[in-house]
């Protein structure tokens, strides 16, 4: 395919199926591993879901920090006729990925515990965190290397492989996760070994892809290294921010759940924040979909073809964004049955809960497809503007204020609020590009 001269709706639509195939593969990880605890462990086992989900979060951000702001510039360079440049982006990237997934490994493995307790884990659910995350952290790289290397992969132009690799990776899990949790009686570990199997499939096959040369990246000689991991930062920044958001946002809820609510409520969350990370994954390929097409034209100032693919982005947000509502709205106790263990206390709170978060699908789709099509044309700040209000300030602030008010009501409203504020933001950073005139799609 080509960037610069193929059809854009038709190359956005050969990136978007792939990229949101693979997104739900990785998001059927949680997601299943959810349903086996919730159904086996009961809601205490989803409860502790919710305490380790941050080290998923934290992997993700790893990657998409190197990942999205070293594959954006690649292309970037390469739409500017500059191949070696964007085989040193690429290089710089590994580098820059693995120093800080290797520091970081070290001190999460060191301090589980007190990071279990930091996330909400009392004495009853913090057994059921250790089980289930002590798997996790030992195969923390491998998580970050597979989102990190699809993002390079899909950039140089092989969307389908890296969508077939994580297929693989999510059958596999499942399987895993049917097989160890109720048959041998293994539990949360069960899960946790089901998986990391998964994620280490991928990274084997992901890297052997590589290695056999069927990509055309290239390790190249960093030039100026400081500078270039300054620029994938800052790109790179506002693809990870909603990660690492959400890891300081679950603290803040997980703390304010069991505060103004209980276990019960903290268990609720934990099948929410699964579903979130599903759709979230979704919205993200959305968004990825689109940066190595725009960010291919904009490196090669073709303006008029970059926009048709915001205005499509957008669009294909827009729809995406209702249909993840209406599911979740129309079929809270299903969702509810299907993810664990029903205790009384649970049916009763879950429906309205499930109904108020799950409202915030819809302009969270829409926040996610802005910071990558600005990402994609180097609007970094503006980028990071949309990720730091939608995920981090106006979350912490109405997550502690709205309670104050509203008991444990606020902590549901605050996120829902947070995100159709960002929305506000969000579409008056892309309004530039949605009004630019039409123009015909070559």
């Amino acid at each position: 395919m080509d960037l610069l001269k193929d059809n854009p709706r038709k190359l956005f639509w050969k990136f978007l199926v792939p990229a949101v195939s693979a997104a739900i593969a990785v998001a059927a990880y949680s997601f299943v591993d959810t349903i086996v605890i919730g159904q086996d462990a009961g809601p205490n086992g989803t409860a502790a879901c919710a305490v380790v989900l941050p080290i998923f979060s934290i992997a993700h951000f790893l990657a998409l920090l190197c990942g999205v702001g070293g594959s954006v510039l690649m292309s970037k360079a390469r739409g500017e006729g500059n191949r070696e440049k964007g085989d040193a982006y690429y290089t710089a990237s590994m580098l820059y990925v693995g120093i800080i997934t290797l520091l970081l490994w070290i001190l999460g493995v060191v301090f589980q515990i007190p990071l279990y307790r930091l996330f909400g884990a009392d004495d009853v659910l913090l057994p059921y965190a250790y089980d289930y995350g002590k798997w996790i952290f030992g195969a923390f790289p491998s998580f970050v290397l597979v989102s990190f290397l699809g993002c390079f992969i899909r950039t140089d132009g092989s969307p389908k492989f890296v969508m077939t690799v994580t297929l693989i990776g999510g059958v596999i899990n499942v399987i895993g996760d049917i097989v160890l949790v109720f048959p041998l009686g293994m539990g949360m570990a069960g899960a946790a070994i089901a998986t990391v199997a998964g994620s280490v499939v991928q990274s084997i096959l992901l890297i052997g892809y590589i290695l056999v040369g069927k990509t055309s990246l290239k390790l190249a000689k960093p030039f100026k290294w400081l500078t270039a991991v300054k620029k994938i930062s800052i790109l790179g920044f506002g693809a990870g921010l909603p990660q690492i958001a959400m890891t300081v946002v679950t603290y803040i809820i997980n703390n304010q759940i069991m505060k103004y609510s209980g276990a019960a409520a903290l268990a609720v969350y934990g099948l929410l924040c699964t579903i979130a990370a599903l759709f979230l994954s979704v919205f993200e390929g959305i968004g990825h979909a689109a940066q190595p097409i725009v960010s291919a034209n904009f490196g090669a100032g073709q303006r008029d073809r970059y926009h048709i693919i915001a205005k499509i982005g957008m669009r294909t947000a827009v729809v995406f964004g209702v249909i993840s509502f209406a599911l979740c709205a129309l079929f809270p106790s299903e969702i509810i049955k299907l993810f664990m263990k029903v205790t009384p206390e649970v049916a009763e709170i879950a429906p309205y809960i499930i109904r108020v978060y799950t409202t915030s699908f819809f302009p969270m789709a829409i926040n996610m497809f802005v910071t990558a099509y600005l990402q994609s044309v180097t609007k970094a700040t503006s980028a990071t503007v949309v990720s730091l209000l939608r995920g981090l300030i106006l979350s912490s602030i109405l997550l502690y204020v709205l309670p104050l008010f509203m008991e444990s009501n606020g902590i549901w409203w605050a996120v829902t609020i947070a995100e159709a504020l960002a929305a506000v933001v969000a579409v008056f950073c892309m309004m530039p590009e949605l009004k630019s005139k039409k123009v015909k799609e070559r």
